[in-house]
């Protein structure tokens, strides 16, 4: 036979429950302070990143200016930048694209 708790008996349970949670809680703050210094440097790369891509957007002349103004000033440095540049779009791109494999493998796991 199953024994079957009272409804004071629940009551104080919860009350426990809510109590070690709000432990949790505060302990969780006190460990995350570290942490949370680091992702804030994350959001701040990650909103410039973002605010010079809308720039690029909304000003394509001004990117086609500067672009100008370096083939003008030193032609034969282009060539390094450029490969420079493709270099790190590709290495991007393929650790994006693997990243995201990583992630589906595991989404698929759980």
């Amino acid at each position: 036979m199953r024994h079957r708790k009272s409804l004071a008996e629940l009551e104080r349970e919860r009350g426990r429950l809510l109590e070690r949670i709000a432990s949790q809680r505060g302990q969780l703050s006190v460990e995350f302070v570290p942490v949370q210094h680091l992702l804030q440097f994350g959001e701040r790369v990650a909103q410039t990143a973002q605010a010079a891509r809308n720039f690029v957007q909304n000003h394509p002349w001004a990117m086609g200016t500067f672009g100008a103004l370096l083939v003008l000033r030193r032609p034969r440095s282009i060539g390094r930048w450029v490969k420079r540049g493709l270099l790190a779009w590709r290495t991007w791109r393929t650790a994006r694209n693997l990243l995201q494999a990583i992630q589906r493998q595991l989404n698929r796991t759980n």
